[in-house]
């Protein structure tokens, strides 16, 4: 006689940013949703902009100005950082858990700040 046994369903969400620890994959996904919000924005900013703004507010006043394609270096930015980012979490995941936690903190910050530059621009241009 073969007994055999049911096996748990698994979860059929989504699961995201798999090689980082659970309670910091929530962290790790706001600040991919950041990075494509700032990207948004510049979009959606860039279609209704002049052909000239300003962008480098602690240069002189006739070196301030650049054209409006240069507001996607912050987003582009903003991406390679959590690019690093994220792929120095994947391969250095024997680091101690707080050192991780910290890191990964960190590049949410970094989000929240090159987002909140953006936003700067936008609304004194706008």
């Amino acid at each position: 006689m073969d007994l055999t046994f049911k096996t748990e369903k698994k979860k059929t969400g989504i699961e995201y940013l798999r090689f980082l620890p659970k309670d910091m994959r929530s962290t790790g996904g706001l600040s991919i949703i950041l990075n494509v919000l700032g990207f948004i924005f510049a979009f959606v900013f860039y279609i209704g902009a002049q052909k000239e703004i300003p962008l480098f507010y602690s240069l002189p006043a006739d070196q301030q100005l650049i054209r409006k394609e240069f507001i996607f270096i912050l987003p582009i930015f903003a991406t390679l950082m959590n690019i690093v980012h994220l792929w120095i979490a994947y391969f250095e995941k024997e680091i101690n858990y707080n050192v991780l936690k910290m890191f990964i903190q960190i590049t949410l910050l970094l989000q929240i700040l090159v987002l909140a530059i953006l936003l700067r621009i936008i609304i004194i241009v706008s």
